[in-house]
């Protein structure tokens, strides 16, 4: 439909050009025998095989002239008239979830933001993946849901880095993170997370990438290795990321083999957050799964198209500009 409307002012365009030409044409000739100076056997001239000649390339140069004049005409109306093409784009994306859980509580301040880096590094490694992200103390909140809008997810990941690398910030992220009895409650934050996941019933790949210490400071509704085990009856895969250094007091090393525990329960890995090779290693094990390509929402795309007018109306401009100095030798 597109197409027919960008024809039709093309059409009324060179009808137009053509009848005043025509026009313009005849009114000449008519001019031109009104103050013609008469000659005697000038017939005998015009039968001369020279000035047949001439007088045919004349007119195939006046005829060609008239139709590039037209057609050039006609273009530029087409052009005018901003001809586009419409077609429907039904983009691929893969069936897996991923959800990033941070743990946003006080013994995870010094990390937080080179975790960020970490996760906005990860986003740049997936491609049609819907991604999502929930920051959790006491209780648990979704900072944006599954989207594959992944310009959004890295927006949304430097403005929360931002946010928690300036010294003046009001820390406003942290609303709604301190409904539960205590702090960091790693339990209930993976659990939370889990509960991130729509549809759990469809047949989907489903990961977490839960970034903590496990430092717990208060009472959990559900301890970690119960969470563990909701995410595996869940069908969910769990990749621990631990800032902490295990080798440091035996108490941090007790709670780095309780994280290790419940996500390797899952079918996950665990890695410290120092490690050169959590990253490629999280994003490889995530792509292992098994994951089938699925089409997303299709959409309307409309292009516009003057590539083809413009370059006929050059040709014909360049063509008129070549038979009028030809003419007038």
């Amino acid at each position: 439909m597109e197409m027919l409307n960008a024809w039709a002012p093309l059409a009324w365009a060179a009808a137009v050009v053509v009848t005043v030409l025509v026009a313009l044409l005849i009114r000449s000739r008519r001019r031109s025998s009104s103050s013609a100076v008469r000659v005697a056997h000038l017939d005998r001239v015009t039968e001369l095989p020279g000035f047949r000649t001439a007088r045919a390339r004349l007119r195939v140069g006046l005829g060609i002239a008239i139709a590039m004049t037209a057609v050039a005409v006609a273009a530029s109306a087409a052009l005018t008239s901003r001809t586009v093409t419409v077609h429907t784009v039904t983009p691929e994306v893969h069936n897996r979830d991923i959800v990033l859980c941070l743990d946003t509580s006080g013994s995870m301040t010094d990390y937080d933001v080179a975790i960020l880096d970490t996760f906005i590094e990860l986003v740049d490694e997936f491609e049609g993946e819907r991604i999502g992200l929930t920051i959790f103390n006491a209780s648990a909140v979704t900072y944006f849901p599954l989207t594959t809008d992944y310009d959004y997810v890295a927006d949304q990941m430097i403005t929360l880095r931002d946010n928690m690398e300036d010294p003046n910030t009001d820390y406003a992220y942290t609303d709604g993170t301190l409904l539960g009895d205590g702090s960091s409650l790693i339990g209930d934050g993976l659990a939370s997370c889990t509960m991130r996941f729509d549809n759990l019933d469809d047949d989907r790949s489903r990961s977490i990438i839960f970034a903590t210490d496990n430092f717990v400071a208060g009472k959990q509704l559900v301890s970690l290795p119960q969470a563990g085990q909701y995410a595996k009856d869940n069908g969910v895969v769990v990749y621990g990321l631990n800032p902490g250094d295990s080798t440091a007091q035996n108490y941090i090393e007790e709670l780095a083999a309780e994280l290790k525990d419940a996500v390797e329960m899952t079918g996950g890995e665990y890695f410290a957050l120092s490690d050169p090779q959590a990253v490629p290693e999280i994003v490889h094990s995530i792509q292992e799964q098994e994951a089938s390509a699925m089409d997303a929402p299709s959409y309307v795309v409309r292009s516009d198209k003057p590539d083809v007018f413009l370059w006929i109306a050059f040709c014909a401009i360049l063509t008129l500009l070549a038979l009028g100095w030809r003419l007038r030798r």
